[in-house]
C-alpha cells in the first residue's frame, strides 16, 4: 500500500507535548484519522488513534470507562474487581483502533508522517517572515519617450490642527462673536457698502439744491 496523502492539523502551542492530529490516506481508496503526533523524551512520534478501555454495568449492562465508580446510565456503583479483572496483564489503559501490524510498515507511515508536519510548520514559518516585511509600492512613470522609476513609502499621517480654545462667559462670547463677523466680512463688500452711501448722499444733495430757497419773514415783509 501506498500513502498518497497526509494531512497535518496542529493544535495547542509548539511547547505542548500534544503536536498535532494527521490524517492519512492509502492508495487514494482508504484513510485513517486522528493519527497523534507526540513530542517524547527522544523525539517526535506518531501514536495511532486509540480508545479507553471500557467495563459493562452489571445491573443495566452500559458501557463505562475503566475504573469509573458509577454507571453513566442507571447510577449504580460500579464494583472495582471489574476494573481489576480487565487490566490484568495490561499496561495500558487504551486499545488502538487501527493500527499497522508490520514494524516496517509503522516506520514508513511515520517518516513520511513526520516528513509533512516539518513541512507544513515551514511554510508557516515563512508565511510569517514574508508578512512582516514592510510593503513597499513601486510606480513606472512614462513620458517624452523617457522612462523613469519612482519609489514611494508611506508616509505617517499628519497630526490634526488645535483647534481655538471655546469662549469663556458671555464677555468673551461677544468678542468672538465681532471677530468672527469682521473675518467673514470681504474687503469688497465693505467698500461697496461705501459707496452706496456716497451716491445716497450726492442724490439728495442735487435734489435739494433745485428747490427754490426758502421764503423767510424778513424777505415776505412781515416784520
Amino acid at each position: 500500500m501506498d500513502i498518497t496523502e497526509v494531512r497535518i492539523s496542529p493544535v495547542g502551542s509548539r511547547d505542548d507535548k500534544l503536536r498535532a492530529f494527521c490524517s492519512v490516506t492509502f492508495d487514494d481508496c482508504f484513510v485513517v484519522r486522528d493519527i497523534r503526533i507526540i513530542e517524547g523524551n527522544k523525539g517526535l512520534f506518531i501514536a495511532m488513534p486509540s480508545r479507553k478501555l471500557s467495563i459493562r454495568c452489571s445491573g443495566c449492562g452500559f458501557k463505562n470507562v475503566i475504573r469509573s465508580q458509577y454507571c453513566n446510565n442507571c447510577g449504580d456503583s460500579i464494583p472495582r474487581a471489574l476494573s481489576e479483572e480487565v487490566e490484568r496483564g495490561r499496561t495500558k489503559l487504551h486499545a488502538d483502533i487501527a493500527h499497522p501490524i508490520l514494524t516496517e510498515f509503522r516506520e514508513q507511515i511515520q517518516d513520511q508522517v513526520l516528513v509533512a508536519f516539518d513541512q507544513h510548520f515551514e511554510k508557516l514559518d515563512r508565511e510569517a517572515a514574508e508578512s512582516e516585511q514592510q510593503p513597499v509600492e513601486v510606480v513606472a512613470a512614462t513620458g517624452g519617450g523617457a522612462e523613469s522609476e519612482e519609489q514611494r513609502e508611506f508616509a505617517p499621517p499628519t497630526p490634526p490642527t488645535p483647534s481655538a480654545p471655546r469662549p469663556r462667559g458671555p464677555a468673551e462670547e461677544k468678542k468672538f462673536a465681532a471677530e468672527d463677523q469682521s473675518s467673514q466680512q470681504e474687503p469688497g463688500e465693505a467698500e461697496f457698502l461705501g459707496k452706496e452711501a456716497e451716491q445716497k448722499e450726492t442724490s439728495e444733495g442735487e435734489k435739494t439744491a433745485g428747490l427754490p430757497p426758502p421764503e423767510d419773514n424778513f424777505s415776505s415783509g412781515l416784520f
